[in-house]
């Protein structure tokens, strides 16, 4: 059978997880395209896939028209399978951390969730935005599902709970007290990597909880926060 109707319990279901309140409802989120859903089945998280029957990849999929997928998808020019997946949960032995103080674009959160399984990071900490938005996830190509992530809406807290149990705190920004990257010894191994929001940088407040500033050398005004981050993560894999 192939579902074509919008008013259909299960497509109107799927539809709902578009909206933060109803994914935490139901503890689960949409993925799209085969790299994502292939990752969320090597990790044992995909509740149902959806595929349509000209390209069908997987036996046990259900069947949904072209009109059902583009009335699903959130891209222009979707792939042909799309999947509900719970939530993860994680677990990981928490040493390297990036915390986000306030970032608004979801693509930039998603490309630093990249950044820090390549860069051997194991904790993104996102504060203030929804880390299941879809343009999170379709930034982040699966690198999602490796990354213990903590969503907070007090970094502050988070912060100050870290200090407790021995984390050097390292921010990025313009500052007097700001030593140039090149100049810093990432010493430790229980390290937390601040970056701030896109158009304010890390708030007064958060700045607080600073134990050194760094910035990078540039002849520019600024960097996009992701290339930012990608340059300080590539610094302290140099300095290991």
């Amino acid at each position: 059978m192939i579902l074509t109707s919008k008013t259909n319990s299960k497509i109107k279901a799927l539809k709902k997880l578009h909206d933060k309140k109803y994914r935490e409802l139901e503890g689960a989120f949409l993925v799209e395209g085969y790299h994502l859903v292939s990752e969320a089945l090597n990790k044992n998280l995909v509740l149902e896939i959806f595929e349509t029957p000209s390209s069908q990849k997987y036996p046990e999929s259900t069947l949904i028209s072209e009109e059902i997928l583009s009335y699903l998808s959130t891209t222009i020019t979707p792939q042909k399978i799309l999947a509900k997946v719970r939530k993860p949960t994680f677990n990981q032995k928490v040493n390297k951390i990036i915390a986000l103080n306030n970032l608004q674009d979801p693509g930039n959160v998603g490309t630093i969730i990249r950044l820090a399984k390549a860069f051997r990071f194991d904790t993104v900490i996102i504060e203030n935005l929804d880390p299941y938005n879809e343009k999170v996830i379709r930034s982040s190509q699966g690198a999602f599902f490796d990354i213990n992530i903590i969503p907070t809406k007090n970094l502050e807290a988070q912060l100050i709970k870290l200090k407790e149990r021995d984390y050097v705190v390292y921010q990025t920004l313009l500052d007097q007290e700001a030593i140039a990257l090149n100049d810093v010894n990432f010493v430790s191994n229980k390290l937390v990597i601040v970056v701030g929001n896109e158009g304010q940088g890390i708030s007064k407040q958060i700045q607080n909880y600073a134990d050194y500033k760094v910035y990078i050398p540039i002849d520019f005004e600024s960097l996009n926060v992701a290339c930012a981050t990608a340059i300080v993560l590539d610094k302290i894999r140099n300095k290991k």
